[in-house]
Order: C-alpha cells, then structure tokens, then sequence
C-alpha cells in the first residue's frame, strides 16, 4: 500500500460537541448498519474466542461502541465457536435509545454511564474492544489505551477499516453512495436525518467527510508495531497484522493483546499418568 503522509488530526463533525443528537445518532447508526452489511468485521469472531478462550474469561467491554458496531453479528459468531460472552457496550456519549437490533439481544448490554476508554473503570471487568475507533486517539492517548489493558492483565483487541493510504482514500470515496443506499435501513433514523440524505443530500457528504478525516487520522501498522515494542512488558503479547475483506477492497487493521498462559510445570518422574 502506499501510505498518504503523516498522521494528521482533522476533526470528525460527529465528534464536535456542537454535533445535534440526532446528527450523531444517524452517523453511529449508519456505521452500525454499513459495518453488518458488509461484513467488514467478520474475521474479528474467531480472534475474540481465541483470546477469551486462553483467558477463560465471559465478558467483553467494548469501548466507543456507538450504536453498537458489529455485536448483533458478531456475538453470534463467536457462540458458534463454542465460546460464551457477555458483551458491555460502553461509549463516553451512551447510546440510550440502543437500535432494536442491539437492544433485544440477551447477551449485549449499555452501559448507561459515561465510559472513557482512557479510564476503564474498575468495575467493568473483561476482554477490551474497539472497532473503528483507535483513530480517534492520538499516539499518547493509544498508547495510555494499550498500558491500562497490559497493566490489568485483560486482553485487549481493536480493528480499523480505515487506512491512511492511497487504497484507504479511494474506499472512502464510496461513502456518500453508502449513505444514499443505507440509511433508510438505519433502525430509529431521525426525520430530518432521512430528509437530508436525499433533499439535499447533505448526509452523504458530512459522513463522507468524517469518512476522509478519519482515514488521515488513522495509525499504519508499522507506527502500532513500534508502540507495542516500546510498551511490551514479559507475560503479555501483541500482535499487529492486516487481514483482507472478502469481495471488498479493503484491508482491516488488527491490534490484539493478551496475558501469556504460564507454562505448565512439569510433572515428576514415575507419576501416574
């Protein structure tokens, strides 16, 4: 891939505080709806259960989860892998009118209060993800992110689409068409949200906009390969590795980090078997 530039930080129009709520909930939930229709995230299922699995562990905070990303799917996949998880969905904004697609799901939950994914609170133990959602934080910020799961011992996993490459860029060119086709598809889409896809069509361009912001704003696999070395601490692994979409081109990022199984002590001489 060719890479862009440098890192730039552009602010995203669903960041802002002056983002109307129902601005913000027709982004998170077009994300959600984009994210489960086309299946970027898939491959995201057997990492998860592996990671629980060797940690023997049930539940998963995931952190700025919007309007809940690719849980409905993905808890779903990772139950047929045999594996049990509770997922915690967590964002700094909660999501209190949750799509009912999240809502009805007996094994996904909002956490109703303010959850920075700078500050995992102590009671919201479990395995961390994020997905779309590390660009969002600058170098220091993601490597305070990385420390806190390292230091408590919990595995860790986030994933990007984006990219801040030639490739990434030219995906994103597809957004506004994205946003024309799928936003009616979003579950409790404000009026003016629907509205505004179409007459004019302002929504296909600000989340077209957020879509080249977030690219530029977003961490190559080499930059997260030198922070996971400069943290690295023995007993706890990471992993930096880039996996294709199938039918799509486009590349997810994958960060994951996990406490290491301690090694079995060996049995003595003549025991029973």
């Amino acid at each position: 891939m060719i890479l862009i530039m440098r890192r730039l930080d552009i602010p995203e129009i669903g960041d802002l505080q002056a983002c109307p709520g129902w601005l913000h909930g027709a982004m998170t939930g077009y994300l959600q709806v984009m994210i489960e229709r086309l299946r970027l995230y898939d491959a995201a299922a057997p990492v998860i259960a592996r990671c629980l699995a060797s940690s023997r562990g049930q539940q998963i905070v995931d952190l700025c989860s919007g309007a809940g990303g690719p849980w409905p799917g993905l808890e779903a996949k990772i139950a047929a892998a045999g594996v049990r998880a509770r997922v915690v969905l967590t964002d700094l904004v909660p999501d209190h009118h949750a799509p009912p697609g999240v809502a009805a799901h007996p094994e996904i939950r909002y956490h109703p209060t303010p959850v920075s994914a700078l500050d995992v609170p102590a009671d919201l133990p479990g395995m961390r993800t994020m997905f779309t959602a590390l660009h969002h934080f600058d170098r220091d910020q993601v490597r305070r992110i990385l420390l806190n799961a390292q230091r408590d011992g919990v595995p860790f996993a986030a994933f990007e689409a984006t990219g801040r490459s030639l490739r990434g860029l030219l995906c994103v060119l597809a957004v506004p068409l994205l946003v024309l086709w799928l936003m009616p598809r979003v579950e409790s889409v404000h009026p003016l949200a629907l509205l505004l896809t179409y007459f004019p069509p302002l929504l296909p361009l600000v989340i077209g906009w957020d879509g080249i912001a977030s690219s530029l704003r977003s961490h190559t696999g080499d930059e997260l390969r030198d922070l996971v070395e400069e943290i690295a601490e023995p007993g706890y692994a990471w992993t930096v590795r880039r996996h294709a979409v199938p039918r799509l081109p486009v590349q997810v990022l994958e960060l994951v980090g996990q406490p290491e199984l301690a090694p079995r002590e060996p049995e003595p001489e003549g025991s029973p078997p």
